[in-house]
């Protein structure tokens, strides 16, 4: 795509925002087009510290550059030393006045560099004064992005977020410790948007006060509740009222959802879905069954992320993740792109077989923990799984502690077994944690029926690759990151001609 004409401008102009400044550089030199569409992208967007905002806005007008301005990335971090504490507050004062007379900003992203976790009360008074101004000289704005500020410089009162009421897009505070304040202050500022807003990333501060205003939004569709502490109940009432438009689902880590709400989300009731992230979250592998059957059709899933469900004992058997559920995830959802799958002991290369052979789309594929681990009730290892599975919960669910295997498999950069084991004295009884029994991955039986993607930026299985695999794997056009447990030399070898630029994180190489 040369950018010369106006589609392909179009096109361009939208793909650059998601870029990292190392690539928008190196898209400069490709030619003269990609240079304009990136100097007018570049231009677009102030970056700079609030001392120096009057400086930039200065030149953007200097350079008749100003009225193209529609985003804002503020540092506000404390300066010390040349300042006195009146001077400093009349600069940002200045900076947050100059900003108001720029009418084109509609994106606003504020970032704190170097404020380390236990800031001084310098530093949170300058910060919560820059961020106070800045909001109330922006009222106009549509995305605020608050991800990269420490929580500690957000205004106790929350005065300053009364006069947003155009917003469609917020990320909010990650760092430092989110408290009932800043929940408090989120669930104020999406009630004053109900009616433009479309995406929320408030993680742990999402509450069920937040999801029931949510409800009542007509054009939301993304949410990030990851690590929240919302319930069933509100999540239900969620669903119901705006699943017909939900397009991604992030509930990573919501320790208080069961399966009466996860067992909802079908799609029946989200039509849409395009990302669903369940990873963390405590149901048992029935609920995956619900989600993930013959019946169960999702016509626009395109990242899906899981973790091993709690074990349970049905009448089929089924315990585990198993290959069922990739086998209806391969045939069910064409159009997956990413698909990760922690600690699911019951897959074996049957399931990865279909999974690599039915998803042409599939370029981020990871897969931790084997059914022949030793902690998954292998063959020779029966008496070893039922101690695992045999100590019932007070709420009637069987609960299986994570080794430290477990731990590392979550780690997408190091394979399953990066930790080595320890055989335990002779004397001592065998456990699920010490298991001297070599641990097996996947084999090359997997690929035996093809990998119908032809590119992967990311293969992360729980392999020992052999020539065999290298074979399968150097018919793909590109692959990016290789990792896993075990490689041959003669199949890295095989790999690297091929794929000269493929990083490479495997453990061993045998």
């Amino acid at each position: 795509m040369d950018g010369a004409s106006p589609a392909a401008a179009a096109i361009i102009e939208r793909v650059i925002s998601y870029l990292d400044k190392k690539t928008v550089r190196a898209c400069e030199t490709l030619n003269k087009a990609w240079y304009t569409l990136v100097t007018v992208q570049s231009v677009r967007n102030i970056d700079t510290h609030i001392l120096q905002l009057p400086l930039r806005i200065a030149h953007y007008r200097r350079k008749g550059l100003l009225g193209s301005a529609r985003a804002l990335t503020i540092d506000v971090s404390f300066v010390e030393g040349f300042l006195s504490t009146a001077a400093y507050e009349r600069r940002v004062r200045d900076a947050a006045m100059l900003v108001s007379k720029v009418p084109g900003i509609r994106t606003l992203s504020v970032h704190a560099t170097g404020l380390h976790s236990a800031p001084s009360n310098d530093e949170i008074h300058s910060g919560v004064m820059a961020v106070d101004c800045l909001l109330r000289a922006l009222p106009q704005l549509s995305t605020l992005d608050m991800s990269e500020c420490p929580v500690a410089l957000l205004d106790p009162s929350g005065a300053s977020l009364n006069g947003l009421t155009q917003l469609r897009h917020i990320r909010w505070f990650t760092l430092g410790r989110n408290d009932m304040t800043s929940a408090a202050a989120l669930a104020r500022l999406v009630a004053s948007n109900t009616q433009t807003l479309e995406a929320v990333d408030g993680q742990a501060d999402i509450t069920d006060m937040v999801l029931r205003q949510l409800c009542n939004a007509p054009k939301f569709r993304r949410l990030n509740a990851r690590g929240s502490n919302i319930t069933d109940d509100s999540l239900l009432t969620l669903v119901r009222a705006r699943g017909s438009q939900l397009t991604e689902l992030v509930l990573s880590d919501c320790t208080r959802l069961t399966r009466r709400s996860i067992g909802h989300l079908t799609p029946e009731h989200l039509p849409r879905l395009q990302v669903l992230d369940l990873y963390n979250v405590v149901v048992t592998t029935d609920t995956y069954q619900a989600l993930f059957n013959q019946r169960m059709y999702w016509p626009y899933l395109r990242d899906l992320k899981l973790k091993a469900a709690v074990l349970h004992v049905s009448p089929q058997r089924d315990e585990r993740v198993n290959d069922d559920i990739l086998v209806a995830i391969g045939q069910n959802c064409p159009r997956l792109v990413a698909l990760r799958l922690f600690g699911c002991h019951g897959i074996t290369d049957a399931g990865l077989s279909a999974i690599l052979g039915n998803l042409g789309d599939l370029r981020e594929l990871v897969v931790m923990h084997h059914a022949e681990d030793p902690v998954s009730g292998a063959e020779g290892s029966e008496e070893v799984s039922e101690t695992v599975t045999s100590a019932p919960e007070p709420n009637g669910l069987l609960l299986s502690l994570p080794s430290i295997n477990d731990i590392w498999a979550t780690i997408p950069s190091l394979p399953a077994n990066a930790v080595p084991h320890r055989a335990p004295p002779p004397s001592a009884p065998s456990t699920p944690c010490l298991s001297s029994q070599p641990r097996r991955g996947f084999t090359s039986q997997a690929l035996q029926h093809g990998v119908r993607s032809r590119r992967f930026n990311l293969l992360n299985l729980d392999m020992a690759y052999d020539s065999v695999c290298a074979e399968h794997l150097a018919q793909l056009s590109h692959l990016q990151v290789l990792c896993g447990r075990v490689i041959t030399r003669h199949a890295k070898s095989l790999l690297e001609s091929q794929f000269p630029k493929c990083k490479m994180m495997v453990w061993n190489i045998d």
